[in-house]
């Protein structure tokens, strides 16, 4: 009977783990189209500056910035990739895109910067590719950044 414990126990681990590799794929819709980020779901897994104000679950206050669009952009990427297992996927001036991957069982996030041309403020979109709940983390990934850039 232990032994048939043990089994199952490790073939739910197995079974999660390939299911979490599986479900990590980059997403399909992520940049911008026409200056806005790919919409969040409705999971709790996802935190936008571009979300409705009144969607509480998902709106962030996006940051406005007063060094220059290139220096703060660059501070961003610098600070990402120094604070937390991130990988640039692609990056232009303007929009930067990272995988952030967790240490322990390897969710990957995926969060998005936008800088428009025409104004001094930073979107973002920090969502988590697997699972309906990410614990606030990408909330608080968000509120690290605003720390980041506001004086």
């Amino acid at each position: 009977m232990v032994r048939w414990i043990i089994g199952l126990v490790v073939a739910l681990v197995i079974g999660f783990c390939i299911y979490v590799s599986i479900s990590n794929t980059l997403p399909e819709g992520l940049g911008l189209t026409d200056g806005l980020l790919k919409p969040c779901p409705s999971s709790p897994n996802c935190v936008s500056t571009q979300a409705l104000e009144d969607d509480v679950l998902h709106y962030a206050e996006p940051i406005v910035y007063t060094d220059s669009r290139k220096s703060t952009q660059l501070k961003l990427e610098s600070y990402m990739l120094k604070n937390g297992r991130a990988r640039i996927i692609s990056s232009s001036l303007g929009y930067v895109h990272f995988e952030v991957k967790s240490p322990i069982v390897g969710y990957v996030d995926d969060v998005e910067f936008y800088l428009p041309d025409a104004d001094s403020v930073v979107h973002i979109r920090s969502a988590s590719r697997v699972g309906y709940s990410d614990l606030g983390v990408n909330r608080e990934r968000v509120r690290q950044i605003q720390d980041l850039l506001v004086d």
